[in-house]
């Protein structure tokens, strides 16, 4: 009988831990976002006062982030240096298309478009191609963190509901 109930509190606690990893999940997506809009805007900044090579802007957005984020700069600088990428949008799409990140395919689109302006054009080309994703990719965030905001507490219902029709059954 006690193993049966110990069963089934972890068939419950099991489904309500899906629900509440899938909301999880959503959080995690509005967080990349705005971590990727925080490190192009201080890449932004950087090519409106210098001219520091790209590599360099790279290890300082990789510094500056944490986390998946600080991989994905760091993984795109270490394709590019080992020579394997004829440009930086290659090696850029190399390491958004490797990277374990919780994006949507609309979310890596909008970041694969970062990567085709660095390192071709000119200084300012690239801050004004920048500032234009930057507003793009804050309504995504918005719209990311109003979907997190929102479906958390239906998939962690979804999550309970699951537990408790599963418990009925046994």
């Amino acid at each position: 009988m006690t193993a049966a109930l110990a069963g089934k509190a972890l068939l419950f606690l099991g489904c309500a831990a899906l629900g509440f990893l899938r909301g999880q999940g959503l959080r995690q997506r509005a967080a990349c976002l705005q971590a990727f809009r925080r490190a192009l805007a201080g890449l932004a900044r950087e090519l409106a006062f210098s001219l520091r090579p790209l590599d360099q802007l790279m290890a300082g957005a990789e510094g500056e982030s944490t986390g998946a984020v600080a991989a994905f700069f760091r993984a795109c600088r270490e394709a590019f240096a080992a020579g394997g990428r004829e440009s930086w949008a290659d090696s850029w799409a190399a390491a958004l298309a490797s990277a374990d990140l919780p994006l949507t395919g609309e979310d890596r689109r909008l970041l694969r478009e970062a990567g085709d302006v660095l390192g071709r054009y000119d200084g300012e080309s690239q801050r004004a191609a920048l500032e234009a994703l930057l507003a793009r990719l804050e309504d995504q965030g918005t719209q990311a963190r109003a979907e997190a905001q929102r479906l958390f507490r239906v998939y962690l219902a979804l999550g309970v509901a699951a537990g408790l029709f599963c418990l009925i059954l046994l």
